[in-house]
């Protein structure tokens, strides 16, 4: 790190720049925490696409070679299958990391992540993107706060016909909104329910946690429109997040008077000011780096939502073996 002027900045390298990469590349050139000193992609066509983007930026084939352009932070956006190796390799070089998600595609490399990052002190931070939405950081601190009163259930939806298809619907959408009931209650799991498609989209989960929070979650890539919403019931109100059509406000509902208990009337609008979450996102990351604290997003938490995921999958896996007679009888 130095200084320039009275401002702080950090050598950071990013490795990946594919659709997400781009996204990020753009942020880490916009930062003024950042000195972005290299890009790196295994593929030429990637490559090409950086230098086009950011000329005067090194644009490199692997993460040793940024190291070795002075790199002290990195953000990892390649397919999920090479998370672990290259948090592993970064950590160990002497590098603060933040990885897209999910951390590791499985529950031991994603715990290995997490014992190195810690045993070595270094900020290590998980791109769970939706913890830094400005409307779903005021979601989380309303449950806090106790505006909703006892918190009961959360329903969420996550579809389009769009999405990061080098890993299964459950991977690639799946840690969003678990590691957003993971900030309203720890995600300790007491049982789990799984369906999904015959190909593995769309998928549902169901949970229910030992706090006797439940979560529903809808997952899917092969759904004709987009939809992106939350919804948490608590026994005083609910709130509800419309990330698609609204995503600078919070409906509002409370339970009137009426014996039946049905909520009614128009909803209370609360106003988000906007920021975008991936912007948001890079500088808590580069703060963290900073000020030398953990971020909001630690790897223990993706460690938690990696091993959510791995029983989930195993539900699924277990189901696709029922004879299908007994998968029509509800078995």
């Amino acid at each position: 790190m130095f200084r320039l002027g009275a401002a702080v900045t950090v050598p950071v390298a990013l490795v990946g720049c594919g659709a997400w990469g781009e996204n990020l590349l753009r942020v880490l050139s916009e930062s003024p925490r950042a000195e972005l000193v290299a890009v790196a992609d295994t593929s030429a066509a990637r490559r090409e696409v950086a230098r086009a983007k950011a000329p005067s930026t090194a644009i490199v084939e692997s993460l040793e070679e940024a190291i070795g352009l002075g790199a002290r932070a990195v953000v990892i956006a390649t397919p999920p299958r090479s998370h672990a190796s290259l948090v592993l390799t970064a950590l160990d070089a002497g590098l603060d990391v933040l990885v897209e998600k999910p951390l590791a595609v499985s529950a031991a490399d994603a715990e290995r992540c997490a014992l190195r990052a810690a045993a070595l002190g270094r900020v290590a931070m998980v791109g769970h993107l939706l913890r830094y939405h400005p409307a779903v950081e005021r979601l989380v601190a309303m449950v806090h706060d106790g505006a909703l009163g006892t918190m009961r259930h959360l329903a969420a939806s996550r579809l389009s016909i769009r999405g990061d298809r080098s890993v299964p619907a459950l991977w690639s959408l799946g840690p969003h909104d678990l590691s957003i009931v993971h900030a309203i209650e720890p995600l300790r799991i007491e049982a789990l329910e799984a369906t999904s498609g015959p190909d593995g989209d769309p998928v549902v989960l169901g949970l229910r946690l030992v706090s006797g929070f439940a979560a529903r979650i809808e997952l899917s890539r092969v759904h004709a429109t987009k939809e992106r919403r939350i919804v948490v019931v608590g026994s005083s109100a609910v709130a509800m997040l419309d990330d698609v059509r609204a995503p600078d406000r919070i409906f509002l509902s409370r339970p009137p008077s009426r014996s039946d208990g049905i909520f009614e009337g128009p909803a209370e609008e609360i106003r988000v000011p906007w920021r975008e979450p991936m912007a948001a996102e890079i500088d808590h990351f580069l703060r963290c780096v900073e000020e030398r604290r953990a971020p909001r997003t630690p790897f223990e938490e993706g460690a938690v939502v990696v091993r959510a995921l791995g029983q989930a999958e195993r539900v699924l896996a277990e189901a696709s073996l029922k004879p299908a007679s007994l998968r029509a009888e509800g078995s």
